[in-house]
């Protein structure tokens, strides 16, 4: 029977079941791996019993015709096209003097692998199953790791057919990277050499190849903490970078440098002698942003609180975020207080807020997560936005702030210095 049909047997009778509910039950077992998982671990079948609700005697009397049409449409609906029934099932006799003798199925088997898979049309799912084992089998690999994947494969039937067409490549780059010659920690996941495999294939795999590795890879060899996938089974991560604005000349750097884009670890090792860090999300704003004293702007955007971490002189230095007035603003302040208690924000108050409600848009998707770094006047106005006082999800933009408003804003740090662009 072809998944086709088994999809498009009869409707309900009320109350009845038919051959095309039994077939859904069927379908939703298998489509958790049950049957799978016992193939490709070489189980024995168990055979499948399933109860089927059907007529009474009483609704001979009562139902007669509707009796009828339910037992001709099961009896169609269980044949293939030929003598060869979908389920076997077991028959009970319904007998009144004025009708006679009624067959009527009451439950229906299922009784070998081949009949089940036959039922569903899920064959091409077997055979691609048993092909993926095959080639797993006959990897050349260390043995305990061809057993290991193997074993996962059995465990993880489903996951591992959704990758049927690349399962040939997935096995040469865990063979790759589990080959206790190669020292990941001296290599990028760029130097990984397996014909028909670049780093892009890797990262589209990433998910199923996580899998794989983590079943194989020895648990002391798996930094289950690492951000990426390149840390986690011991390759070089490759460096993050910080974007700054220098808004005042530093002795460290040439006076011709304004602005730099340096890797983090470098940073760590390169105390800027500064007093303030200013950390701006939007771009245009960083770029725009007026020079400072004794200061620098940090371009805020994909700057994670784990940066802080990364480079413990930022710790020291006075830091002071702006970010939009929108609950996700607040969210990313919360975290860097977290990080460091005495960073504050600018312009991220419900004056500046109040003056440019003519210039809001609407916050896509809002957080309402609880925030207990805000101060007292933040969490209040974080409470105002998640509650619409302002109206439907709003959303200020830096960059719809007005300059003069930054530049207000800026007076504790710029004292009576003329606040000028950078040339």
């Amino acid at each position: 029977m072809t998944r086709a049909r088994a999809d498009s047997v009869g409707e309900s009778a009320p109350g009845w079941t038919t051959v095309a509910d039994l077939l859904a039950k069927l379908r939703a077992r298998w489509q958790r791996g049950t049957y799978l998982r016992a193939h490709a671990h070489g189980s024995t079948f168990e055979p499948i019993s399933l109860p089927i609700r059907a007529p009474k005697t009483a609704d001979l009397t009562d139902r007669l015709d509707d009796v009828r049409d339910w037992v001709e449409r099961f009896d169609r609906d269980n044949h293939t096209g030929t003598a060869r029934q979908v389920f076997d099932l077991n028959l009970r006799i319904l007998r009144t003097r004025t009708i006679g003798d009624t067959q009527v199925p009451v439950r229906a088997h299922v009784t070998t692998f081949q009949q089940l898979h036959d039922a569903l049309g899920t064959g091409p799912e077997v055979d691609a199953l048993d092909r993926v084992l095959e080639l797993t089998n006959a990897w050349d690999a260390d043995e305990s790791v061809r057993a290991a994947t193997a074993n996962w494969i059995s465990d993880h039937p489903l996951a591992a057919l959704q990758h049927t067409d690349a399962w040939s490549n997935l096995l040469s780059v865990v063979g790759w990277i589990t080959d206790n010659h190669h020292d990941r920690a001296n290599l990028d996941i760029r130097h990984l050499d397996v014909p028909a495999v670049d780093t892009k294939f890797v990262d589209r795999h990433r998910k199923i190849l996580g899998r794989l590795l983590e079943h194989v890879v020895p648990a002391d060899q798996v930094d289950r903490t690492a951000r990426t996938f390149a840390g986690r089974f011991g390759f070089r991560e490759r460096s993050s970078y910080v974007r700054l604005r220098l808004l005042d000349q530093l002795p460290e750097l040439p006076a011709v440098i304004t602005e730099v884009e340096l890797r983090v670890d470098e940073l760590a090792g390169l105390p800027l002698s500064v007093t303030t860090v200013f950390i701006v999300e939007n771009r245009a704003s960083y770029l725009a942003f007026p020079l400072v004293p004794n200061a620098v702007a940090i371009f805020g955007e994909g700057f994670g609180v784990t940066v802080l971490d990364e480079i413990p002189w930022l710790r020291d230095r006075e830091l002071i975020y702006w970010g939009d007035i929108d609950t996700h603003g607040f969210a990313i302040l919360d975290r860097l207080r977290k990080r460091v208690p005495t960073v504050t924000s600018i312009l991220m108050d419900r004056t500046t807020l109040l003056d440019h409600l003519d210039h809001v848009v609407v916050e896509e998707q809002p957080t309402d997560a609880l925030l207990d770094a805000l101060t007292g006047a933040e969490a209040s106005l974080y409470q105002d936005l998640i509650e619409d006082r302002f109206g439907h999800q709003v959303r200020l933009e830096q960059e719809r702030i007005r300059f003069s408003a930054l530049r207000r804003a800026l007076a504790p740090w710029t004292s009576n210095e003329e606040l000028d662009h950078p040339a």
